[in-house]
């Protein structure tokens, strides 16, 4: 099974993804900002992570900096899910290592869609 990491402040959109992701049978960990996704990463079996970017105390872009930097963890694949459509902001993501940039909102297939094309290239 595949174990998803969905990181994001606001719980009612945790449980969003949740609900289309459980639905597609991927197993789901929640953290409501990057350092509670950091505890997570450290005893959990983490494939893919979804973040939102605009967090308090760790914002998305630092926990991709960490997990870049990291021997560890740095070949997980991660999507940016934000509202922020600034083209400079996309770019410093993509440049930090983000796999996927999605703008919110979306449909669940197009969800799904990235999630399944990003894990067959890993």
């Amino acid at each position: 099974m595949i174990n998803i990491l969905v990181v994001d402040d606001s719980r009612v959109i945790r449980k969003l993804i949740l609900n289309i992701l459980n639905d597609e049978n991927f197993h789901c960990i929640e953290a409501e900002n990057g350092i509670d996704a950091l505890e997570k990463l450290v005893i959990k079996n983490v494939d893919l992570i979804i973040t939102d970017l605009n967090m308090p105390q760790m914002s998305g872009l630092e926990l991709v900096k960490t997990i870049r930097s990291s021997e560890v963890y740095n070949k997980i694949p991660v999507i940016i899910l934000t509202t922020e459509k600034n083209r400079q902001e996309q770019e410093n993501c993509l440049d930090a290592g983000v796999n996927i940039y999605l703008i919110k909102p979306l449909s669940p297939e197009e969800l799904e869609t990235n999630i399944n094309n990003l894990l067959k290239k890993y």
